[in-house]
């Protein structure tokens, strides 16, 4: 049965999703950032016989899901993706696959490569003079910017009040950084971290505008992302399904290391 976690079950969930922590960095770091006290996050721990057959965690409208022997009751998590109206559910493919037979309908299915740097030396030698970090002042300008971009259509919420919001928690939280390329004041090249743990941490929101694509911006915003996280003594990850955005990360030293899966609301 699910029951909802709270502080005392923390050593618990962070115990069982550290058998894979890079798959589990959104619930590792969301809960070591965030905790079990916040309106816009919550933690179920599903359990058989008192042995952990999975988690689920909710972040905003974004749920995530996972089991690491497949053994949880799917039924189950399927009923609560339900009754919170779930916009997006993630996980890796094995996991999410259990869930989609249940609700395909009524989701849009995308998958996707996750990556783990594996080579820092092909990484871009990046000067910095001209990447600016976020601050709580930018995230509306970032949330502005994430609607223009088609390949995140249904990754981030419609409404630009909730993606200011996520956006904005992040920076002020220090959950991630933000940075950004300006021309004529306006954002043409942008990247963040988040989800960051202990370890590693997700470089995601990984965009170029289209009329200056095809000039090694992305490259920069991810090799600038990257660098500050070795420096930190911490591992990249990214997930992806656009193949020249996967060119990009190869070629900067990314490999494989599973599929992961969103399931996005019609």
């Amino acid at each position: 049965m699910l029951r909802l976690a709270n502080e005392k079950n923390k050593r618990e969930v962070l115990d069982y999703c550290l058998e894979e922590p890079n798959i589990n960095l959104f619930i590792i770091g969301d809960i070591e950032n965030f905790g079990f006290d916040k309106d816009f996050q919550d933690v179920w721990i599903q359990y058989k016989e008192e042995i952990i057959t999975g988690i689920v965690l909710r972040y905003h409208t974004n749920f995530i899901v996972y089991s690491r022997n497949l053994d949880m009751n799917f039924n189950e998590v399927v009923e609560l993706l339900i009754e919170k109206e779930a916009k997006v559910i993630s996980g890796k493919l094995s996991v999410v696959n259990k869930i989609y037979e249940s609700i395909d309908k009524s989701y849009n299915k995308r998958e996707m490569f996750f990556c783990e740097l594996r080579d820092e030396s092909k990484l871009e030698k990046v000067s910095e003079e001209n990447i600016e970090i976020a601050t709580s002042y930018d995230s509306m300008d970032i949330a502005k910017a994430y609607g223009n971009i088609k390949e995140f259509e249904g990754m981030y919420s419609n409404d630009i009040n909730e993606r200011y919001n996520q956006i904005n928690n992040r920076i002020v939280s220090k959950e991630g950084i933000h940075i950004f390329i300006k021309e004529n004041n306006e954002i043409i090249a942008h990247g963040n971290t988040t989800a960051t743990t202990s370890v590693n941490a997700m470089i995601g929101g990984v965009f170029t505008i289209p009329e200056h694509r095809n000039k090694g911006l992305a490259s920069k915003i991810v090799s600038a992302l990257t660098k500050r996280l070795i420096d930190e003594g911490k591992s990249a990850c990214l997930f992806f399904d656009n193949e020249e955005a996967g060119k990009i990360y190869y070629r900067l030293g990314f490999e494989d290391i599973d599929k992961w899966c969103m399931l996005i609301k019609k």
